[in-house]
Order: C-alpha cells, then sequence, then structure tokens
C-alpha cells in the first residue's frame, strides 16, 4: 500500500480525511447522523467514478476504499453540477459500467472527455468532502472549517491489500475508542446485508474477495480484532496510521 498523488483508472485507494485539531467531529449521536449523511453523499460524488467497497467513520476521521472505473467509463461520466439531482445506487453500476443508464449518454452534459482524470477523481472527492462539512455544520450550528486540507490517498496492489484494508477498516472504530462489538458498530460497512449499506457499497465485489461469503468476510474482520485487543496499548500510534497498516499481517 502506497500513498499515491497521481490517480489511475480502473486501480483501488483508499482515501484518508482527518479533521482539524480538537478531534471531536463525530461525538456520540452525532456520529450516526454523519454516517448516513455519508453514504447519501457517496452516492451523489463518488459512486459515478468508482464502486465503493467500504466507507468508515471514526472520531475523528473518515476512510473510503473505492475501485475507480476504467478510464472509458470515467470519460462518459457528466460533470457535477449546482443542481444536480443524479444519484446512483450500487445496483445500478453494473448498467452504469455498460453505458446503459440515460444519464451517462446525455447529450447535453458536459463529460469529463479530454479532461485530467486524476484531477477530476480528486476534486469529486473534494466536492463530497464540501458537501459533507457544508451540511455538517448547518446541522449543528456550527462556523469553522470541519477537515484538514491534506487528504492521504494510498494505491492497493493486490487482492490481499484490499481485503487487509477492508478488515482493518471495520475495525478502526475500536482503536479510536469505540469499544463496542463489531456487531453493534453502526459507523463501519461490516454489516453487507443491510439495504442502506448495500445502496453505496459494492456488495458483490466485496463479498467475491471472500470467497462469495458474508460470513468469511465478518470473521476475517473478527480475526484482526482480536490481534488489535493484544496491541491495545499501541492505539496511539496506531490513529495516526490508516486501515491497512495497523498489522504486518492480515
Amino acid at each position: 500500500m502506497v500513498e499515491q498523488k497521481i490517480l489511475t483508472p480502473g486501480e483501488t485507494y483508499l482515501f484518508t480525511k482527518e479533521i482539524l485539531s480538537i478531534n471531536v467531529w463525530f461525538p456520540k449521536n452525532q456520529r450516526k447522523w454523519a454516517v448516513e449523511t455519508g453514504r447519501k453523499n457517496l452516492a451523489i460524488f463518488l459512486l459515478p467514478i468508482g464502486q465503493v467497497l467500504g466507507f468508515t467513520i471514526v472520531k475523528n476521521k473518515i476512510f473510503i476504499l473505492i475501485t475507480l472505473h476504467p478510464k472509458e467509463v470515467l470519460l462518459k461520466v457528466p460533470k457535477e453540477r449546482k443542481n444536480q439531482s443524479y444519484i446512483l445506487t450500487s445496483g445500478d453500476l453494473d448498467r452504469y459500467v455498460a453505458g446503459e443508464l440515460p444519464p451517462i449518454a446525455s447529450q447535453d452534459s458536459d463529460t469529463y472527455e479530454g479532461e485530467n482524470l486524476s484531477v477530476s477523481i480528486r476534486k469529486r472527492f473534494a466536492n463530497f468532502l464540501q458537501s459533507f462539512s457544508l451540511q455538517y455544520n448547518r446541522h449543528y450550528g456550527r462556523t469553522d472549517r470541519l477537515s484538514a486540507r491534506y487528504t492521504g490517498i494510498f494505491k492497493l496492489n493486490n487482492d490481499d491489500e484490499i481485503r487487509k484494508v477492508l478488515a482493518e477498516m471495520q475495525n478502526a472504530p475500536f482503536i479510536h475508542e469505540d469499544k463496542r462489538d463489531l456487531s453493534e458498530c453502526y459507523t463501519n460497512s461490516y454489516h453487507l446485508e443491510d439495504a442502506e449499506i448495500r445502496k453505496v457499497i459494492s456488495y458483490e465485489k466485496v463479498i467475491v474477495l471472500f470467497g462469495g461469503k458474508i460470513k468469511l468476510f465478518q470473521e476475517y474482520a473478527k480475526a484482526i480484532r482480536l490481534k488489535l485487543k493484544q496491541l491495545e496499548g499501541a492505539f496511539e500510534y496506531l490513529r495516526k496510521i490508516p486501515p491497512g497498516m495497523y498489522l504486518n499481517a492480515g
């Protein structure tokens, strides 16, 4: 897993975003609101450019794992507009990638044809975060900027790395002081059978990575939890690094 600046179509990346110094972005009940709002924004800003494999919010960070669409698909993605109302769900993605949904072929919509795709993709993430920040501030009566300017982007090179990051993402809340069992934690994508999660998470792609069974994915996440419990004294350090780097071996 290597940090990147240039993004390549068809590759899988982990995006990380941290808030400013106070580290209380999502305290208590605000975290559930943040998760639900984040999923809605994923459908608007990020599903048009890729398959979201994981989305997790912890006390002061957001983690998004996404496989970008191939270049031929990205070039036909409609650019965002202020009055944009086009929302994808993960169930539409196969038809979307095949060019079968009307918005992707709309002649009156500017697309990314001729654009620098790496820059355009990063802008999509920036707009996701900006929209999320504006909604959060409006909902909770805040006025300050919510997130730090730096965004971590890490390229995953193979399925083993993707499996490891996915399993560690489910446990990120644990190292950030959320001690609830995985089955009770709403800040991650552990419950892939949940209809609301399936709207944004590419369920089938995740399950294929784990032999076609939800239980194998969940068991892998539980195994990571057991290993992390043995490292609890090192949590202060682990909070500073992204999922995929918590353990030397999955």
